[in-house]
């Protein structure tokens, strides 16, 4: 985790994210019981990420956003940045889609680091895609 969260700190395009707030960042993520809760989401939040991640088009749109993001920054977006990425999620996007979309995306073998702060990125090994 600590390699993570490394060159956020160090990223110019991140002032935000302080060595202070890297620690923080890595103290919540490592605390026993500090992890965010996953509810079960909805049938209709299964039903649009399954649309969304299903489309190879939208498919794409994402993860060529978190590769550009990882290009220009030398990182992984979190997964507020990815929320925010203009013109890619529908105008009513909740966290609960966006959990549930990066879920699948990763269950489907498209996306890396969900667990890790700053960590997302698109998965390296095609071989696992679809599975």
């Amino acid at each position: 985790m600590q390699a993570s969260i490394a060159p956020v700190v160090q990223c110019p395009s991140c002032p935000e994210v302080t060595a202070q707030r890297g620690l923080d960042i890595l103290t919540h993520a490592l605390s026993p019981g500090k992890g965010h809760r996953w509810w079960k989401p909805t049938r209709t939040v299964r039903e649009r990420a399954l649309r969304l991640t299903g489309d190879p088009q939208w498919r794409e749109r994402a993860l060529g956003w978190i590769d550009a993001y990882r290009a220009e920054h030398r990182h992984g977006p979190s997964w507020r940045q990815f929320r925010r990425a203009p013109l890619l999620w529908p105008t009513d996007t909740t966290v609960a889609l966006l959990n549930c979309v990066l879920r699948q995306l990763s269950k489907d073998g498209y996306l890396d680091g969900t667990k890790t702060p700053f960590g997302l990125r698109r998965r390296a090994d095609e071989e696992s895609v679809g599975r």
